[in-house]
């Protein structure tokens, strides 16, 4: 039991620092998209989201979870899902707080951030690197 809490605890701190990485340049992205290119920030998350996708599967496979099985379709297909429904949620979480309650959108992606992490960390934990 106290060897699988501290492989839990590693994998959850290993994926806390990449997910930092991911957070930041996202953020990073989304605002270099909005602000300076003056593209339509739905657009800007969707491209930053794109971005950062294919780096964050990877640090998560072989980082993270060091999930070292040949399913590499079957993980990213997976991962592919999971962080598809967390880009909607994110589009719909921006489009509701940024026009209809008026937040600045950086703003909304920070908190919306803090909210999914619990949601990809489970999702790719209990499923895609299992």
């Amino acid at each position: 039991m106290y060897l699988e809490n501290k492989i839990i605890a590693e994998k959850i701190i290993k994926y806390w620092i990449g997910w930092w990485i991911a957070a930041v340049l996202d953020l990073c992205l989304l605002y270099v998209f909005t602000d300076i290119l003056h593209i339509f920030y739905i657009l800007s998350a969707i491209f930053s989201f794109s971005i950062v996708f294919l780096a964050w599967f990877l640090y998560q496979k072989h980082i993270a979870f060091w999930h070292k099985k040949w399913s590499h379709f079957k993980q990213w297909f997976l991962f592919l899902v999971f962080q598809l429904l967390w880009m909607l949620m994110n589009i719909f979480l921006l489009w509701i707080f940024v026009t209809k309650l008026w937040f600045y959108y950086l703003y909304v992606a920070f908190v919306n951030k803090w909210v999914i992490f619990v949601w990809n960390f489970t999702m790719n934990y209990l499923f895609t690197f299992k």
